[in-house]
């Protein structure tokens, strides 16, 4: 479960990166980016993270234990 739970996190991490990655790119363009749907990427990439950040460490304290 706790290979499965790294995995998933290390998913999670990558769809975050892809999210900034888009923000930066609609920035960098002619015709710029959507404020709502810019702020809307970076906060979800922020959760994505929070939750990778957090199934991470539980799979490693289920380990220990």
């Amino acid at each position: 479960m706790k290979v499965l739970m790294k995995i998933v996190a290390t998913l999670f991490v990558a769809i975050a990166g892809f999210l900034v990655y888009a923000v930066v790119n609609a920035l960098a363009s002619a015709g710029g980016a959507r404020p709502g749907v810019a702020v809307g990427y970076v906060a979800g990439a922020l959760v994505l993270g929070a939750v990778a950040v957090n199934m991470w460490r539980k799979s490693s304290l289920r380990g220990a234990r």
